[in-house]
């Protein structure tokens, strides 16, 4: 039996994230450390052409500190080693997703919801945005925010 063949692509190194992912560990808030990232992001993305898919997880409810290392440990979980996940705002995190848009998105957004879905005791909406060409970090991450939805095991 003849080995199967591989195709070129296969033996490319991965590409690397266009933002530094953030080490383990509990996220501090920093919404303009976030949005300056974020703008990094977008334009290394865009000089790549590259896609990307904003995620955006707002904690409702519980306490915010112990109920937001929750879903970060949860969320790092359920992304993949080149996507960056953040911490906006004292009940909200963010996620970019790394090559991905539109319905390339969706598995990966389909295993965070999962994820956090299995937080029975927290009420966390998730909200998505892909990203259109000239948008800037601003705009992007309120988009999102407005983009989200009830429970994220729906």
């Amino acid at each position: 039996m003849t080995p199967p063949r591989r195709r070129r692509i296969d033996r490319r190194p991965p590409r690397p994230a266009p933002a530094a992912p953030l080490p383990a560990g509990p996220l501090v808030a920093d919404p303009a450390g976030v949005r300056r990232s974020l703008q990094d992001a977008l334009d290394a993305a865009r000089r790549g052409r590259r896609d990307l898919t904003l995620a955006v997880m707002e904690v409702e409810g519980a306490e915010a500190g112990a109920a937001v290392a929750r879903v970060a440990d949860a969320a790092r979980a359920a992304l993949r080693s080149g996507d960056v996940l953040w911490r906006d705002g004292e009940r909200s995190l963010v996620a970019l997703l790394v090559d991905t848009d539109g319905a390339r998105a969706e598995p990966a957004l389909a295993r965070l919801r999962l994820r956090l879905g299995q937080l029975t005791e927290l009420n966390v909406r998730v909200g998505r945005a892909g990203v259109p060409p000239g948008i800037g970090a601003e705009d992007l991450l309120e988009l999102a925010h407005l983009n989200t939805s009830a429970d994220a095991g729906e």
